[in-house]
């Protein structure tokens, strides 16, 4: 009789385990292909970024909560730090950024030949293709420059982490809502800097 019931408990974890493998066999298959654009909105191409999710550089950016992923834009899992020659490029990058948002008549000049520590003044933002298989990170660089408030997006190669760009400069006023998260930053910046005084 006892041998029985083992004979019956093996068979019906036998058919338990075999009714398993499919679930977690489909859980375990390689996602499907990835196909992101590159190259900024006029270019309407894509190609299969899949290498770049599955080595676990970059994760899926959603954009807005219970979105889809973006198909443009993603998240790097650990942004690369900055080294001092490149944090000592960040005030050109500023400037290159200022002079193409229409923002010239802001004085960079005290930036570049003074340059204050910006090192706890960067976040990274985002990661996009600039083409195919060619990720740039994108950082926030927060300024205060004569009393006015700058959020300066610049880009740099993901992989060797060189060639900064500056790409935009916007100016933080107000009490816009789209402007919230970067208020918060500048608050929580100059916290750490009146902390290290």
């Amino acid at each position: 009789m006892k041998r029985l019931i083992k004979l019956l408990l093996w068979s019906v974890a036998l058919a338990v385990s075999l009714a398993v493998v499919p679930i977690n066999a489909k859980e375990c298959e390689m996602p499907k292909r990835i196909l992101m654009y590159y190259g900024g909105f006029e270019i309407e191409e894509m190609f299969d970024a899949s290498q770049w999710f599955t080595s676990g550089m970059y994760k899926p950016r959603h954009i807005e909560a219970g979105g889809g992923a973006s198909l443009d834009t993603m998240l790097r899992n650990q942004p690369r730090s900055f080294t001092r020659e490149q944090l000592a490029e960040l005030p050109y990058a500023a400037a290159e950024a200022f002079d193409s948002s229409h923002l010239q008549d802001i004085n960079t000049e005290a930036l570049i030949l003074n340059p204050p520590d910006l090192s706890q003044r960067i976040r990274y933002a985002y990661s996009a293709f600039a083409a195919p298989n060619k990720p740039e990170d994108y950082h926030y660089l927060y300024l205060t420059l004569d009393g006015r408030r700058f959020v300066i997006t610049f880009a740099r190669d993901a992989q060797s982490g060189e060639n900064l760009t500056g790409k935009s400069a916007k100016e933080i006023t107000g009490e816009y809502a789209s402007q919230a998260e970067h208020r918060k930053t500048f608050a929580e910046i100059e916290e750490i800097e009146r902390k290290a005084r």
